[in-house]
């Protein structure tokens, strides 16, 4: 642990919305594009207005050192964090200490975007405090490589880089793959019952067979040209709950809240990857879906839709 007692030569903050995932296909990539940001996948989902803040302290040292901590614990298995951190101190010629404080409002591991979120607010924090003078584009695509690189993701950060219900039409990180978004009022919002995590790497590499894999690419696929054509929640919702369906994660645990959802006339759906249940709804039927999902074990969220996206904080106190 390093000791930090010298004034800061330089802070920055920056915030990025968490995301849920409701349907991909990762299509076999280009061999002549290996590079991330050629990578990444179709699909769908939305950001939402829980996710994580990153504050950036720079101080003078006598070598290029990093610290890192979530919610003030520096013992976390933060390696998009690293990842990040390491690309900018290799920028920097200067040698510096930095310190970098993820506060999180999401729970790790439940399928909320946290690894690209805690990815892209750390990108533009530390591209403002150590003056790197990248653009915002460029800023994104070292945490989309981050979260390519550490295999967590493939379509979040581009998804929570643009904000509302994304519908990720190309392959690719930010400035490469094609999204049509769609604002959503404020009046919808989102209802997410956190029972279990599942390691999103887990499901991305050794899970799924090469079977299985082949027929989720060609679901997905196919999902994302329906809800091209009639891109709207309710739509949106039912897709992914077929997608969630086929990963058999409709059948696990959040068997029981679904079902009792669904017979209400909720359409809900599994996030991926987490034994996470959710659903987005207009703010009249939410005490309702909230006095259901009370009735069952876990971690319980009732939170906006983040339209905005990633962004630097100029009130280093509020994320908006």
């Amino acid at each position: 642990m390093v000791i930090v007692s010298q004034i800061p030569v330089a802070i920055t903050k920056a915030y990025s919305p968490g995301h849920i995932t409701g349907f991909f296909s990762i299509p076999n990539q280009n061999k002549m594009n290996l590079e991330s940001k050629f990578q990444g996948s179709l699909g769908a989902g939305f950001s939402i207005d829980a996710g994580i803040t990153s504050t950036v302290k720079i101080f003078p040292s006598s070598a290029k050192k990093y610290e890192i901590k979530l919610n003030g614990f520096s013992d976390c298995d933060l390696k998009v964090s690293k990842f990040v951190t390491e690309y900018y101190l290799r920028l920097t010629r200067k040698p510096v200490l930095v310190s970098v404080e993820h506060d999180s409002n999401l729970p790790i591991g439940y399928g909320l975007g946290s690894s690209g979120s805690a990815a892209l607010s750390l990108s533009y924090a530390l591209n403002e405090a150590l003056g790197a003078n990248l653009t915002k584009l460029q800023a994104a695509q070292i945490a989309h490589e981050a979260d390519i690189v550490c295999n967590t993701g493939r379509g979040t950060v581009i998804s929570e880089y643009t904000g509302g219900l994304e519908l990720r039409l190309g392959i690719g990180g930010p400035g490469v793959g094609r999204i049509l978004k769609t604002d959503l009022p404020s009046q919808w919002m989102a209802a997410i019952l956190c029972i279990e995590p599942i390691r999103t790497e887990f499901y991305l590499s050794a899970h799924l067979n090469a079977k299985k894999n082949q027929l989720l690419n060609k679901k997905g696929k196919q999902m994302t040209v329906q809800l091209s054509n009639f891109n709207n929640i309710d739509a949106f919702l039912e897709l992914s709950y077929e997608f969630a369906s086929l990963c058999g994660l409709t059948e696990g645990k959040c068997k029981e809240p679904l079902k009792r959802l669904r017979a209400e006339g909720y359409k809900s759906s599994v996030a991926l990857f987490g034994h996470t249940l959710f659903t987005v709804t207009q703010k009249d039927n939410l005490c309702h879906i909230v006095d259901i999902l009370k009735q069952y074990k876990g971690k319980l969220i009732v939170c906006g839709i983040d339209n905005l996206g990633a962004r630097v904080l100029n009130n280093l106190d509020e994320k908006d």
